[in-house]
């Protein structure tokens, strides 16, 4: 026998209620499960926001302290570049100290009845002279070993340009200075020679710094040269290789002689070209600040 329809209708709709509550239950479920995930993301992001704060700051902080480092090894570099460049100067000045040490003080004294060269004194390093620059090829002239090569490019330097210059002295002892000047007094008188001639130990010659240049046409007299194209070629180029004209004209010395030229370093002579003067004419103690850049090369 078939239920009593109203029993049948009670059965689905509780059947109905049961199913409608399964899903509010699972719904309820599914739902409150979402939220969960929501909460559990936007914790999450939170989180990642917050430790992505952290680390921005403490890669911040390791920026500037990197800055700061970096500051600190520059301002050590440059301590140490300074450092290195005081070291550079003292050892500089310590080569310097060394080098004047070395460097024979009386080479750039004046000698002209000014100072004196006791009769021992001998330069260092005499070196004798190749014949070819000499006016008198059997004679035996000697000159300071340090100077010499200066000399020999001059010597070139003037050949090159057609000049025909020969040397007609060089070094000479303070034996053979007295014995020179003795014969100039028995030939000329002592008043005349004292003019022209230097008594042992006020002679230049005696450093090994000094030659007096000829010519063929001069000869060993050495009257006139002044007027060869030689000693003009001196005026304006010996200064380029370190010497320079001892006793010009109206010097208050001796007679004007311009074939006596005296090496005293290329620094100093140039100086006294572009000043327009002699050696003589300046103090001893200017003279004295060249003798350490005597011997080098501009």
């Amino acid at each position: 026998m078939k239920e009593p329809f109203t029993k049948q209708i009670t059965k689905e709709i509780i059947l109905s209620f049961i199913g409608l509550a399964i899903i509010a239950v699972s719904f309820s479920y599914i739902t409150s499960i979402y939220i969960a995930s929501e909460e559990a993301n936007i914790r999450g992001e939170a989180n990642l926001k917050k430790m992505t704060l952290v680390w921005n700051k403490a890669l911040s902080d390791k920026a500037q302290e990197n800055t700061h480092l970096e500051k600190v090894i520059e301002g050590e570099r440059q301590g140490s570049k300074q450092l290195e460049g005081q070291i550079g100067n003292l050892n500089s000045t310590l080569d310097i100290l060394e080098k004047y040490a070395k460097t024979d003080k009386q080479l750039l004294e004046k000698y002209s009845k000014v100072y004196f060269l006791s009769e021992n004194y001998i330069p260092e390093a005499l070196v004798p002279m190749d014949n070819a620059y000499l006016f008198e090829k059997t004679r035996t002239l000697e000159f300071h070993g340090k100077a010499y090569p200066f000399l020999t490019i001059l010597l070139g330097k003037a050949k090159s340009e057609g000049m025909d210059l020969f040397i007609a002295s060089a070094y000479r002892s303070f034996g053979t200075q007295s014995s020179l000047k003795t014969s100039y007094k028995t030939t000329f008188g002592t008043t005349a020679a004292n003019k022209f001639s230097a008594d042992q130990g006020y002679s230049e010659h005696q450093l090994g710094t000094t030659v007096d240049f000829t010519t063929p046409t001069v000869g060993g007299a050495l009257n006139g040269f002044e007027n060869t194209k030689e000693y003009l070629w001196l005026v304006n180029n010996a200064y380029k290789f370190g010497f320079t004209l001892s006793y010009p004209a109206n010097n208050k010395y001796y007679i004007f002689e311009p074939w006596h030229w005296r090496f005293v370093g290329v620094s100093l002579a140039s100086h006294l070209r572009t000043e327009g003067k002699h050696f003589y004419d300046i103090d001893q103690r200017d003279i004295n600040e060249y003798l350490v850049q005597m011997f080098d090369q501009n």
